[in-house]
């Protein structure tokens, strides 16, 4: 007998079937999202990205924005909100 039978004999008597798989749990990241109105995590690890601030100031104005330095982390969900607006623009190539 193979490897894969084994395999498959396994699974039957688990009685799973092996094909469904569940969402990884995340936990609470470390850092939060740079748009205040948001509250989501912008770890990379939850799909955040970093963003100059140059950048996301043409998107969201700079009193919605919060945060230090050049760089600031925004979420997922923010970052394909702020792909969506600089679609259409020349400037900006990826």
């Amino acid at each position: 007998m193979g490897f894969k039978s084994k395999a498959r004999k396994a699974k039957q008597g688990d009685g799973s079937d092996g094909k469904k798989r569940r969402r990884k749990e995340l936990e609470d990241g470390e850092k939060s999202c740079a748009v205040k109105s948001c509250e989501n995590w912008a770890d990379k690890s939850h799909g955040g990205r970093s963003i100059a601030f140059d950048n996301l100031a043409d998107v969201w104005e700079e009193g919605d924005l919060v945060g230090e330095g050049r760089r600031l982390a925004i979420c997922k969900p923010c970052y394909r909100h702020y792909k969506k607006e600089k679609k259409d623009d020349e400037n900006q190539t990826w």
